[in-house]
């Protein structure tokens, strides 16, 4: 009885010793594995800052940070200018693709919330979209309004955070998500924008923060807030962006 008592112990260690092996291997080879092919999926979607954000949450794994800065690389190369006029404003050139350019304000248009009121509320339903599409875009003339390209627009969640992405929308203004910001403006002094006064401002991002009542931000150093702002909150500055056909 002895011998076969330490016999099942012997076998019970064995299968504990492999199950901890099993969920070793899923969490250092196999789970970074997935997320590498997820990431290499999202180009075959077109969704460039996605896998960007992708590669860049992987660190080190395999090839994932030359992969992230070769995307970087391509949207920069892609610019034939840094910068243009249009509506009577300075925007910055952060892309250019099938005769089209993506534009971002290069400081502050204004101060206004995320939304009217505190709230759980993603970027398909907040009031400043409205405002964007609404009265920014009708202060365009007919001929500059005719050059903004209506556009899909992916809504991510907030990976950090694991909150859930809102719907996609289609908008002829929209504000950058966290991807896009991190994609596009490299580096924390490259994301710093000015207010009317010349001061380091906050920035609304769309993508959702901490929490669902929270919106994403680029704080006055340039650096990304995950965490976010509350959505109602009015010190905040709001930078459009917009593709246009050249």
């Amino acid at each position: 009885m002895k011998i076969k008592w330490k016999r099942i112990a012997l076998l019970g260690g064995v299968a504990l010793a492999v199950a901890a092996g099993i969920a070793l291997l899923s969490v250092f080879v196999f789970a970074p594995a997935a997320r590498y092919a997820k990431a290499d999926a999202l180009l075959d979607t077109d969704d460039v800052a996605g896998a960007y954000e992708a590669f860049d949450r992987m660190g080190d794994y395999r090839d994932a940070p030359a992969r992230k800065a070769l995307l970087q690389e391509e949207v920069i190369r892609s610019r034939t200018s840094e910068a243009m006029a249009f509506g009577g404003m300075e925007w910055l050139v952060l892309e250019e693709r099938g005769g089209k350019a993506l534009l971002l304000l290069k400081g502050i248009c204004a101060e206004l919330p995320f939304h009217e009121t505190l709230q759980a509320v993603g970027w398909e339903d907040c009031t400043l979209r409205l405002w964007l599409n609404g009265a920014f875009y009708r202060s365009f003339s007919e001929a500059e309004r005719a050059r903004i390209v209506e556009t899909p627009v992916r809504n991510r969640g907030n990976a950090q955070y694991g909150v859930e992405a809102a719907d996609e929308t289609t908008d002829y203004i929209f504000l950058l998500s966290l991807e896009e910001a991190k994609l596009y403006l490299p580096g924390d002094a490259a994301r710093v924008a000015l207010d009317a006064k010349g001061a380091a401002a906050w920035w609304w991002l769309r993508s959702p923060g901490q929490e669902p009542y929270l919106a994403a931000v680029v704080g006055g150093d340039g650096a990304p807030g995950y965490a976010g702002s509350g959505v109602h909150y009015t010190g905040r500055g709001v930078r459009p962006a917009m593709w246009v056909a050249r």
